[in-house]
C-alpha cells in the first residue's frame, strides 16, 4: 500500500468515527467499508464496521429479519465462487455486502475467514470466527474455528472449539485425539520443549507415556472452560487485570452486562486506580443505561400516552448525557494527547448545552489533523449556539480551506452554514452564493432551495 492510500483509509475511517458519533449509521458504514477496501488487512477499521453495522439493529440479532437472511445465500455463493478462484480480497468484500444485510451471518463470516486465511490474515480470520461464535451451532463451524485459533497458537481457545464439537457429537472420536495433540503442542511451544524432547528420544530411545515430560501430562487433564479458567484465574491472583478484562469482554457479547459490572466494580475494589478497567467499567454502565433507553423507548411505541413511560425516557437520556460527560473529561484529563477523546468530549457536552465548554474541546481537537476540519465545523455550531455569528463564520472558513474538495457531505455542510451566519447578519449577497455551492451539488439539501427563494 502507498502513503497516500494509507492516509485516504485514515481519513475514511475518520469520517466513519464522526458519522458513527451522530448515529449516522448508513454513511459511517460506508466510510469504513472505503477505509477497508484501501487497508484490508486492517482489524481496527473491520471491527469499528461491524459495530456500527450492528448498532444499526440496536446490536440485536434478532431484529434482522427472516427474509433479509435469505438474501444473503447468494451473496455468499459468490463469495465462495471468488475464493474458489483465488480472489481472496474480492471474496471478502462481498461477504462484507452480506454483512451489511446480516452482521451476525455465521456463513459470511466463514466464508470471509477462509478467504483471510487464504491472504494469510491469520488474526482477521480469527476474529471473524469469534464475531459470530454466540450464533453458531454446527460442528464443521467449531472444528474450522479450532484449526484457526491453532494457526494463531491459541490453543485453549481451539481445545474450548473442540469441546464444542464434542458437545454437539459426543460420537465424535477426531475432538479428543485433537485435543489431546494440542494440548501437547501448548506444552512444547509454551516450555519450549521440542530440543529437548527429540534430544531425551535420541538419546534413551525411549517412547510412550515415560517419554513425556510432566507438562504434557499435566495438560492432558480434563480442560476447564474459559469461564471457569478465568474464575480460578481471579481467585488466585485478584490484582491481575488480564482475566477482568477478557471474562467481562466474554460476558458483554452474551449481552451479560449487569454481570460485567459486577465482575468489574470487583476488579476496581481490587485494583483500584487501573485505567483499562475504569474505561471498561464505564462502557458497561453507558451499554446498561443505553440498554433500558431502548427498554422504556419501546414502552412508549407500545403506549404512546404513557407519560410516566415518557418521563423515565427523559431521565434516563439526562442520566446518560452527565454520565458521558463526566467519563469523557476524565479519558481526556487522563489522556490529554488523545483528541479524539477531546472530540467525543465536545460533541457530548454541545448536545447537553454547554456550547461554552465545548468550544474549548473542539479547539482542542483542531490541533489534529485528522479531526481539523470536523472540529472547526462542531466549533462553529457551537459558536451559532451562543449567537457569536462572526466567531461561527471564522471557524466554518477555516474549515473550508483545510476540508476535502471531493468530500460533498462536508464541504454543503460548511457552505450550509456559511449561508445561515451570512444570512443572520445581514450578509444577502455572500449567504446567496453559499447556497449556490450547495445547490450544485444538492439542489434537495435542507431547505437550500426554500432559503435562495427567499433571497430572491
Amino acid at each position: 500500500m502507498s502513503p497516500a492510500d494509507k492516509e485516504k483509509a485514515q481519513t475514511f475511517f475518520k469520517y466513519g468515527n464522526d458519522a458513527a458519533l451522530k448515529d449516522n449509521f448508513d454513511y459511517a458504514i460506508q466510510m469504513y467499508r472505503e477505509a477497508c477496501k484501501l487497508l484490508p488487512d486492517s482489524l481496527i477499521y473491520r471491527q469499528a464496521l461491524r459495530g456500527i453495522e450492528r448498532r444499526k439493529f440496536g446490536n440485536e440479532p434478532s431484529k434482522v429479519g427472516m427474509i433479509v437472511r435469505a438474501s444473503n445465500q447468494p451473496i455468499r455463493m459468490r463469495a465462495r465462487s471468488a475464493r474458489g478462484k483465488g480472489q481472496f480480497s474480492q471474496a471478502i468484500e462481498i461477504c462484507e455486502e452480506a454483512f451489511t444485510h446480516n452482521p451476525w451471518d455465521v456463513g459470511a463470516a466463514r466464508e470471509a475467514a477462509e478467504a483471510a486465511e487464504g491472504l494469510g490474515f491469520n488474526e482477521m480470520a480469527q476474529w471473524l470466527m469469534e464475531s459470530v461464535y454466540t450464533q453458531a451451532n454446527d460442528v464443521d463451524f467449531f472444528k474450522y474455528i479450532a484449526h484457526v485459533h491453532q494457526l494463531n497458537k491459541a490453543w485453549p481457545k481451539a481445545i474450548a472449539a473442540w469441546e464444542r464439537v464434542k458437545k454437539i457429537n459426543p460420537n465424535d472420536d477426531e475432538a479428543s485425539r485433537q485435543i489431546n495433540s494440542i494440548a501437547a503442542s501448548a506444552t512444547i511451544h509454551r516450555s519450549g520443549l521440542g530440543e529437548s524432547l527429540n534430544k531425551r528420544v535420541t538419546a534413551t530411545g525411549a517412547s510412550g507415556p515415560e517419554a513425556e515430560p510432566p507438562e504434557l501430562t499435566e495438560l492432558k487433564q480434563p480442560q476447564l472452560s474459559p469461564e471457569e479458567r478465568w474464575r480460578k484465574e481471579i481467585q488466585e491472583e485478584p490484582t491481575h487485570v488480564g482475566p477482568y478484562l477478557q471474562y467481562a469482554e466474554h460476558m458483554k457479547g452474551r449481552g451479560q452486562l449487569d454481570e460485567a459490572e459486577k465482575l468489574l466494580a470487583r476488579g476496581l475494589k481490587a485494583i483500584p486506580d487501573e485505567p483499562s478497567l475504569k474505561r471498561e467499567h464505564a462502557d458497561v454502565q453507558m451499554g446498561r443505561i443505553k440498554r433500558a433507553i431502548a427498554s422504556w423507548k419501546r414502552k412508549v411505541t407500545e403506549r404512546p400516552d404513557d407519560d410516566a413511560a415518557r418521563a423515565k425516557v427523559a431521565q434516563l437520556e439526562a442520566m446518560l448525557a452527565d454520565y458521558e460527560i463526566e467519563e469523557f473529561r476524565r479519558r481526556a484529563k487522563h489522556e490529554p494527547t488523545d483528541m479524539n477523546l477531546q472530540y467525543a468530549l465536545g460533541v457530548r457536552l454541545a448536545e447537553a448545552g454547554n456550547h461554552k465548554d465545548a468550544i474549548a474541546a473542539f479547539q482542542q481537537a483542531r490541533s489534529s489533523a485528522v479531526l481539523r476540519v470536523q472540529a472547526l465545523l462542531q466549533a462553529g455550531l457551537s459558536f451559532e449556539a451562543e449567537g457569536s455569528m462572526k466567531l461561527a463564520e471564522r471557524q466554518y472558513q477555516e474549515a473550508l480551506k483545510a476540508a476535502d474538495v471531493t468530500d460533498l457531505s462536508t464541504m454543503n455542510a460548511l457552505h450550509y452554514r456559511l449561508g445561515r451566519v451570512n444570512e443572520a447578519m445581514g450578509n444577502a449577497s455572500a449567504a446567496e452564493e453559499h447556497y449556490n455551492e450547495v445547490a450544485a451539488n444538492d439542489y434537495g439539501y435542507l431547505d437550500v432551495a426554500q432559503r435562495l427563494r427567499g433571497l430572491s
